[in-house]
C-alpha cells in the first residue's frame, strides 16, 4: 500500500523524487497556502528546481503576491541563484538587500554584519 502523504501534520517522508517531497499546507490564519520547508541540504541545481516548483504551486493556489526570501553569507552565490530564477521566470521582481548595505561601516572586514544594513 502506498504511503499516505495527505497529512500536513505528519513528518516529511523520503519519497524518492524531489518533486514528490513538496507538501502544500493551508495556513490557519488566512486563506493562503505555503510550502513546508525541505530540511535536507540541496545542491544549487536541486535548490533551483525546488524554488521554481514551489513558486508554480503557490501561484496556482494563492491569489496575489508570492514572496520568496533567499538568505546566506557573502559568497554563497545568492545573486547567481536569483539571476537564474529570473531568467526562468522573467515576470518576478527582485529586491536586493545589497542596495541597503553601507560599505563605509564595514567592521573587521565582515560584510555579513547586520549593522551594515540600513533599513
Amino acid at each position: 500500500m502506498p504511503p499516505d502523504n495527505s497529512g500536513a501534520e505528519s513528518p516529511r517522508r523520503k519519497l524518492g523524487l524531489l518533486r514528490d517531497q513538496f507538501q502544500l499546507v493551508k495556513r490557519k490564519d488566512c486563506d493562503r497556502y505555503e510550502i513546508v520547508p525541505i530540511q535536507d541540504p540541496l545542491s544549487f541545481e536541486k535548490g533551483f528546481f525546488v524554488v521554481i516548483c514551489a513558486c508554480q504551486l503557490l501561484a496556482q493556489k494563492n491569489d496575489g503576491i508570492i514572496l520568496v526570501g533567499v538568505a546566506g553569507p557573502s559568497g554563497a552565490r545568492k545573486t547567481v541563484f536569483i539571476e537564474k530564477v529570473l531568467n526562468f521566470m522573467p515576470s518576478i521582481a527582485v529586491i536586493s538587500m545589497d542596495n541597503y548595505n553601507d560599505a563605509s561601516r564595514i567592521i573587521d572586514g565582515n560584510f555579513d554584519d547586520p549593522r551594515l544594513t540600513e533599513l
